[in-house]
């Protein structure tokens, strides 16, 4: 696999406008339920506790594992339920605080083994560490597609302490990264993928679970939150 490193884009005037102009809301969720709706979302851990929602928000939250500072991912997605072919993907989340493991915000093919297929994602590893990011399947092979300068500085490093609204626009030239309204980074690409892609949203551990910060199983890393989610067209 290759890594090609990208340069950030440069903020115009057009990283301002309204990327859902002239779309449509075509899916959306509140998560205003007593329980996750399951004819949206494929939840991927079912042990109790890992996927709830309270107040009208999703969390996503590590439980413990076999060991102390052993912990188990979670996430859930809308994989062979909702998929969609281009359009504007949106959701109001509050990242994670504290480092260890990551949260994602994804659009993605099930597989890039069928190229032209991609995977589209913010990621959060805790301490206002966020970044966009793709993965892509095309005729060269596949590549990671990362912004050299790819963090993202959110209100002088406190973006967990409120929900910020991130948003994946695919075209059929382009992808682009926006948080809160703004334009963060755009790739443009040569081939666009064909198949419809899920949305995806995961609360993961490092490689082998372990989280050295979190010890205690009554003391465990704060959940990912996700307010509501809406898909354009």
């Amino acid at each position: 696999m290759r890594f090609l490193l990208l340069s950030l884009a440069c903020l115009t005037t057009s990283a301002w406008a309204d990327p859902t102009g002239g779309m449509k809301v075509v899916w959306s969720d509140n998560f205003d339920g007593p329980a996750v709706d399951e004819a949206k979302w494929t939840i991927h851990n079912r042990n109790p506790g890992s996927v709830s929602i309270k107040d009208g928000k999703l969390y996503l939250a590590m439980l413990p594992g076999k060991e102390s500072t052993y912990w188990q991912s979670t996430g859930i997605s809308t994989v062979n339920k909702f998929t969609q072919a281009q359009g504007y993907f949106e959701a109001s989340m509050r990242m994670l605080q504290t480092p260890g493991r990551s949260g994602r915000f994804e659009v993605r093919n099930k597989s890039l083994d069928e190229p032209p297929s991609a995977r589209i994602f913010f990621d959060n590893w805790g301490d206002d560490n966020i970044a966009p990011g793709t993965q892509v399947a095309d005729n060269t092979g596949i590549r990671m597609l990362r912004p050299v300068k790819h963090g993202i500085n959110l209100d002088g490093g406190a973006s967990y302490r409120k929900f910020h609204t991130y948003g994946i626009h695919w075209t059929a030239k382009y992808f682009a990264w926006y948080v809160d309204g703004k334009q963060v980074h755009r790739q443009d690409i040569k081939v666009t993928p064909t198949t419809p892609m899920y949305l995806e949203f995961d609360h993961h551990t490092p490689e082998g679970g372990i989280i050295k910060s979190f010890p205690d199983p009554n003391n465990p890393p704060e959940a990912l939150q996700i307010d509501w989610v809406k898909v354009y067209k």
